[in-house]
């Protein structure tokens, strides 16, 4: 048996026709070939179908490095967070073992971007510095999923505070259910941060703490809302590490 069909030839395990390179390098071949053999799958194309993994993706991610002092042929942060899903392993790990020689690998992250300022209080007018944040895969996979920077401390009490300077995502795919913390659009196009809430003459908005300077009312009916925008799925503190 040749020495080529022992290191994995393309061509002979179903990757497609060999072309300019027919050995397959990548960093956790040992892993991939193991998850195959534990689904049952002898194809790689076969195995890259059942985990929903695009199969020039899988190859990308199975050729890995051509030389020594070769360029990494690698794929994108999204492939592998699905390889990660399909092999059991923290998707960090595989970041290391592909991207190994990246000092710095934020950038990889997904983001999403920052809309504005939402209110939760009274607050200032100034830029926004930043214009996107990174978020884990999961949040950036639901799709609709924005950002706002919070001016204000009327939503700054109980067990999920929003403070001042807080960074806030939402999820615009879901408008919250009653007791839920969300982001609302008003009439005159502003947003807020509230609490979205239910009496006896429908749905309204109301701040978790009231007693803060707030620039907006107490409690803002839903006559006065022209949209919510969505639910607030996570808070980022300047304080976070």
């Amino acid at each position: 048996m040749s020495h080529l069909v022992k290191r994995h030839q393309i061509g002979a395990i179903g990757m497609g026709r060999p072309r300019k390179y027919p050995i397959l390098n990548g960093p956790v071949n040992d892993l991939i070939f193991a998850a195959m053999k534990r689904d049952g799958v002898s194809r790689p194309n076969e195995w890259a179908d059942k985990w929903g993994i695009g199969r020039t993706a899988l190859r990308t991610a199975m050729v890995g490095r051509q030389s020594h002092t070769g360029t990494w042929v690698r794929p994108d942060i999204r492939t592998l967070w699905r390889l990660a899903r399909a092999l059991d392993v923290p998707l960090v790990y595989l970041i290391e073992r592909f991207y190994d020689d990246l000092e710095n690998t934020d950038a990889l992250w997904p983001q999403v971007p920052i809309i504005g300022w939402v209110g939760a209080g009274s607050g200032r007018e100034e830029d926004i510095q930043e214009k996107y944040v990174p978020v884990d895969m999961d949040l950036a996979l639901r799709g609709n999923v924005v950002a706002f920077k919070v001016r204000g401390n009327s939503m700054c009490a109980g067990p999920k505070p929003i403070c001042d300077g807080d960074v806030i995502i939402v999820d615009c795919q879901n408008k919250g259910r009653v007791g839920a913390r969300v982001v609302a659009r008003l009439a005159d196009g502003s947003y807020v941060c509230k609490l979205l809430k239910h009496g006896s003459t429908g749905n309204y908005l109301v701040s978790a703490n009231p007693s803060s300077d707030n620039s907006y009312p107490a409690v803002i009916p839903t006559s006065s809302v022209q949209e919510i925008v969505g639910k607030v799925i996570e808070v980022r503190s300047p304080d976070s590490p």
